[in-house]
């Protein structure tokens, strides 16, 4: 028995979502269920390195920053925030890789987690685990009905910034 046979690994960020969406492939189930030569989680490695589950984490890919000096700033240097992004952009992203997370549910390859007993229950059956998980709240409007229907459709948790 190995160690990962007894203890699984849960995952407070990963990637995976904005991955797949950045691929543009029609059927980032496919990608996701056999596996890619790098990048993020997929079923097969997740599977081999005991990963039981995590936030599978949705966020706007980050807009293209201009090219940098290859020496960092001084420390008394301020540079200059990155423009505000569209809230449009963020709602488009943030559908998009919500709607991969259902995707991957259908195609049985996780199962998506709105509880703790969800969690284990997912876990228990072998089941990949992935809480919905948003860090920034560009998509949200000042109103919050959108943070009503990402609650809806599975939002557990919620970090109001990212880095």
């Amino acid at each position: 028995m190995t160690e990962t046979d007894l203890i699984p690994v849960f995952d407070g960020h990963n990637d995976t979502l904005l991955r797949l969406y950045q691929s543009k492939e029609a059927d980032v189930e496919k990608l996701f269920i056999e596996g890619t030569p790098g990048g993020h989680i997929d079923l097969p490695r997740a599977r081999k390195g005991g990963f039981a589950g995590g936030m599978f984490a949705i966020f706007p890919p980050p807009i293209e920053k201009t090219k940098r000096s290859a020496v960092p700033p001084a420390p008394s240097d301020n540079e200059p925030l990155p423009p505000e992004l569209p809230r449009a952009e963020a709602v488009t992203s943030t559908i998009g890789m919500a709607s991969i997370l259902f995707r991957l549910e259908r195609a049985g390859a996780l199962t998506v987690c709105r509880s703790a007993g969800d969690v284990r229950e997912a876990m228990a059956k072998g089941s990949i685990a992935a809480v919905f998980h948003i860090e920034g709240v560009e998509a949200i409007d000042p109103e919050l009905a959108m943070l009503d229907v990402l609650h809806a459709a599975g939002l557990r948790s919620l970090g109001i910034v990212w880095s």
